[in-house]
């Protein structure tokens, strides 16, 4: 009867244009629950799925959740590996696929997919560095995991990789010799029945063709490959990485990179509709208008082919947006920037019956099952604009990460009217924080909408709230600040004579630390060998962050009387605080649900590393100019049941 069952959900989820995230959806439910707990089939085939569509997070938790059920599925294992690589995290991937291959009952297929991707990740830290040296290094070490998967199987898929980080290591006959054995495996595993539509293979056939330097064969095959995995966005992303890879070393044609035109992630930014206080109209509330707005939202997601859109949910354009992404059957993320039904007062029906339809078209898309949302903060308004402020860097962020994620290009949208004020946190201010990047846009000029004329605006009823009185505005506003605790690994085990030298060693090294810091902390502070620092800006955070760790690193604790594995760990936050005048200490401080959420990441950061939230990791998206990178660790439950949220990992590129 069960495997009936997940058998009949298999094919669902086989059915071409299948959608898995509303599969999942429907049999995650706890109807089905027992279904998952009794057959692993489910776990392994939804989490191939989200892979290969290019929702490699998700993947993650959903796999992991399987190896709770399934401790010691090495299929499991080795998929979990595979979102972790595919989601950016090459570090934790690294580690995983390195324990896989040490279990001596593995099966040949298996091993030859974790070698496959232990020359992935070294083809991954090949792309990310410019330094000459590690990239021959790199490129050397990916071939040589990619060569003994070749050697073991005999498999065109880790022969064609071979043959590329062959030629990126400088070994050009080599490459072209294998590239001329894997296209005759490639066409002969093309005539096996069922194989004859095989998109990696079709790839592998055009990969081969570059290598060989004949550019109409390999577009011919690429074109192919990608027609057949039309859907599957992740795999095309994978296809399309090591084209431009090789455009480093050989000629690649501008027909080729135009096939892998995936698409584009589009964060949005657009006006309201109206507050009735408003004396000048910008957006007034008339049906016509929404609907030239829509059809020019409309247009402009079709020009940019956005396959993933990010956004608010106010009244007006934001809606707007989202509605027609759903309608597109795209990705949509909407991100609120506080409290859910203080959003609704400030930003979508004003506390007003005439502004209901409003209410219930938010209603809509919040719940859509295809909807993922996300919050800045769940904090209540308060009447702080720096929240939305917050929300559009965050917003921002989520956008860009997602994009490299996908390996493709990060638009923001807007629906501005030129001459509205720049108001802090509003549209104008949105696309400027933008273009800071230099990064690309498309501006909806709202007003040259309006100009084409539209119908008498709704009335509304005399009892009105402006959107600032409904937050409950107080005296004390809060900052965007970025929140650091550190403590050190093994500290209770020093003895009551040794602490003296611990903490005079070890506070030098971190004072020295914070000196030598271009940007100082705007507040710091010690008790034991718990660390508190507060920062403007994300990059001063990292670089803080970073320097302490490789000091630590060269620290003699044996000589402190603490074991050598002594090393200190970090979680890091940002969001918005309170700041006050600390009376006790005579200086200003820090204080809020921002300060203990950083509070709450540092004891489950694993020793020697910086964690970090989702909301970190997305400012320091937004942020140019430098070398850090968080890598996706999981959904992992915070310190004292405080909240279960995204972590990452800080690093340098």
């Amino acid at each position: 009867m069960a495997k009936d069952i997940v058998d009949r959900i298999l094919i669902q989820l086989d059915v071409p244009k299948a959608r898995v995230l509303d599969l999942l959806h429907t049999y995650q439910s706890e109807e089905f629950q027992k279904f998952w707990q009794q057959d692993g089939r489910l776990y392994r085939t939804f989490g191939k799925k989200l892979i290969s569509t290019g929702h490699p997070t998700r993947a993650f938790e959903l796999i992991r959740e399987g190896l709770s059920y399934y401790k010691e599925d090495p299929e499991l294992k080795y998929l979990s590996a595979l979102a972790l690589a595919r989601g950016g995290n090459i570090s934790k991937a690294e580690e995983s696929v390195n324990e896989l291959l040490k279990k001596p009952e593995l099966e040949e297929g298996l091993k030859v997919e974790a070698l496959s991707l232990l020359g992935r990740l070294n083809k991954v830290r090949y792309g990310r560095t410019n330094q000459s040296t590690l990239k021959v290094r790199f490129a050397q070490e990916s071939a040589k995991s990619y060569e003994r998967g070749y050697t073991l199987s005999a498999n065109s898929f880790p022969g064609i990789n071979a043959a590329t980080m062959s030629l990126l290591s400088g070994q050009q006959e080599k490459a072209q010799m294998f590239a001329a054995m894997v296209i005759k495996q490639a066409e002969d595993e093309l005539q096996q029945s069922g194989k004859e539509n095989d998109y990696w293979l079709l790839a592998t056939l055009g990969e081969a063709h570059i290598i060989l330097g004949d550019l109409k064969e390999a577009a011919s095959w690429y074109g192919k490959a990608i027609h057949n995995a039309k859907g599957h966005v992740g795999d095309i992303a994978a296809m399309r990485r090591n084209p431009l890879l090789l455009k480093e070393k050989v000629e690649v044609s501008e027909e080729i990179l135009g096939l892998f035109n995936l698409g584009s992630v589009v964060v949005f930014s657009g006006h309201m509709i109206d507050h009735p206080t408003r004396e000048v109209p910008r957006f007034p509330s008339d049906p016509e208008l929404e609907q030239k707005v829509s059809l020019a939202i409309k247009e402009a997601i079709e020009q940019l082919n956005a396959i993933v859109g990010y956004c608010s949910a106010a009244c007006g354009s934001d809606i707007l947006f989202g509605e027609c992404m759903l309608e597109r059957g795209a990705e949509l993320n909407i991100v609120l920037p506080f409290h859910r039904k203080d959003f609704y007062t400030a930003s979508v029906d004003f506390g007003l019956h005439e502004m209901s339809e409003w209410h219930k078209r938010c209603d809509a898309l919040l719940d859509h099952s295809a909807v993922k949302v996300h919050y800045s903060t769940t904090e209540h308004f308060l009447g702080d604009d720096v929240l939305f402020e917050f929300v559009n860097t965050f917003t921002q962020g989520l956008a860009i990460t997602r994009a490299t994620e996908l390996g493709v290009e990060s638009y923001a949208m807007v629906v501005l009217d030129p001459a509205s004020a720049k108001v802090f946190g509003g549209t104008a201010y949105f696309l400027e924080k933008w273009r800071s990047g230099d990064r690309k846009d498309r501006v909806i000029d709202l007003a040259a909408i309006r100009s084409q004329g539209f119908t008498k605006p709704r009335a509304f009823s005399e009892s009105i709230k402006s959107p600032q009185a409904a937050g409950n505005e107080q005296k004390i506003k809060r900052e965007i600040k970025v929140m650091l605790f550190s403590d050190v690994k093994n500290f209770s085990k020093l003895d009551e004579e040794q602490a003296p030298s611990f903490f005079a060693a070890f506070l030098a090294e971190v004072a020295r630390v914070i000196e030598n810091s271009q940007n100082l902390p705007v507040f710091r502070n010690t008790w034991g060998d718990g660390l508190f620092l507060v920062f403007d800006r994300v990059t001063d955070c990292a670089d803080f962050a970073m320097r302490l760790l490789d000091r630590i690193q060269q620290m003699d604790f044996k000589k402190l009387g603490l074991p050598e594995d002594t090393t200190v760990r970090m979680g890091i936050h940002a969001g918005p605080v309170y700041p006050y005048e600390d009376k006790i200490i005579d200086r200003k401080n820090f204080f809020g649900s921002h300060v203990n959420r950083a509070a709450r990441i540092e004891p489950v950061a694993t020793p020697g590393c910086a964690f970090t939230s989702e909301q970190f990791a997305a400012v320091l998206a937004v942020e140019t100019g430098h070398d850090f990178i968080c890598e996706y660790v999981g959904v992992e439950d915070l310190a004292k049941g405080y909240d279960r949220v995204p972590l990452y990992r800080l690093g340098r590129r």
